[in-house]
């Protein structure tokens, strides 16, 4: 099997009886990290590199899949706004401050419905099929030493996002106009961008991940019985749509999202990236046999502060509790950083190459 067959397998019940091997993940990887630890990891390396180092890094580390993006299908000007300090600041529709010359956002500046009208009036559908066209394609390439899994901004986590945490928090409790408004404008936007990807190329891209964090540590941020009443219809238009043009349907978060499981399931995802913060993967294995796991290594301490014995223990691990069952892709809970040292990478990857055979 390569790289994308083994990925897909993992979702199919016969593909996955034949598996070779736990196939293995990585969110993406930190430019701190890169520029760190690149020369170090390249020295000596003789195999494939396709000439960009967002895919070439993770491929010279040893992993097999990678999320990805692809071109957006609508368009939005960005809206003048006063904060709180009367300084007019430009927003686009993540709701948060552009910075000049600079890539870094701040903020969270959606707090009226005139703010959110004045986006949503210049919200334009942008017929972006042939550079979606021309992604896939260059996906389709790389697919068989390392998986580009496609990734697009959800809805949850784009409306507190937007509105700041504080803003959020009043305006869910009192399920404001803003919030419900906010819900709307969010799944519409996803929407555009997934019809984008499926008429441009029909199911050429596998597997969607809607990027959406519901959790901290230890807890989700909403309980399953408001996520299920405010945001499953919106999830269940999207995933519908998703699952007709025969893609797989995952989502990803960060922090723990085990309450939230059963509600995933009940909308249509068929399984989650991340499992940081707390999450179980015994009680997982046990309760979710049928859900995909993609993840579950500890980005808090064992890979940036443990010992190489402690890395090595952690995968087998994980290994012991989820390797049987074959609905395992291994990796980092969450993207790959500066402060993880290199070589606990590696021993990571290694032990997982050791154990990971079937």
């Amino acid at each position: 099997m390569n790289a994308c067959q083994r990925y897909l397998a993992i979702f199919n019940e016969e593909e996955r009886k034949k598996l070779d091997k736990i196939p293995t993940h990585v969110q993406y990887i930190r430019e701190e990290f890169i520029s760190k630890y690149k020369a170090e990891i390249m020295k000596g390396y003789n195999g494939n590199l396709f000439n960009n180092t967002y895919f070439d890094i993770p491929y010279a580390l040893g992993f097999e899949s990678i999320f990805a993006r692809f071109p957006l299908s609508y368009n939005i000007n960005s809206v003048k706004i006063r904060d709180i300090n009367g300084k007019i600041i430009n927003i686009k529709e993540n709701g948060q401050s552009i910075k000049q010359k600079s890539t870094y956002y701040e903020g969270g500046f959606i707090h009226s419905n005139d703010i959110l009208d004045e986006l949503w009036a210049s919200l334009k559908p942008l017929d972006n099929s042939k550079n979606i066209i021309k992604i896939i394609t260059c996906y389709e390439k790389l697919a068989p030493f390392i998986f580009p899994v496609l990734m697009v901004d959800g809805i949850f986590d784009r409306v507190w996002k937007s509105m700041g945490i504080e803003i959020f928090s009043r305006n869910f409790q009192k399920n404001t106009k803003l919030y419900r408004n906010l819900i709307k404008f969010y799944t519409e936007l996803a929407k555009l961008n997934i019809k984008g990807l499926i008429e441009a190329t029909g199911g050429r891209g596998k597997v969607i991940t809607l990027l959406d964090d519901v959790a901290f540590k230890g807890r989700p941020m909403i309980s399953k019985d408001r996520w299920e009443r405010d945001f499953l219809p919106y999830y269940q238009e999207l995933i519908s749509i998703i699952l007709d043009a025969n893609l797989i349907p995952q989502i990803h978060t960060d922090g723990d999202p085990t309450e939230l499981i059963p509600s995933f399931q009940r909308v249509g995802f068929r399984g989650l990236q991340g499992w940081e913060g707390g999450a179980d993967p015994q009680f997982i294995n046990d309760n979710f046999p049928d859900f995909v796991i993609i993840g579950f290594g500890d980005v808090s301490y064992i890979l940036p502060f443990g010992n190489q014995k402690q890395v090595e223990n952690h995968v087998k691990n994980l290994m012991n509790i989820l390797k049987e069952n074959r609905h395992f892709i291994i990796g980092p809970s969450t993207v790959i950083f500066a402060e993880i040292p290199l070589k606990n990478i590696r021993t990571f990857i290694k032990t997982v190459r050791r154990y990971g055979r079937y």
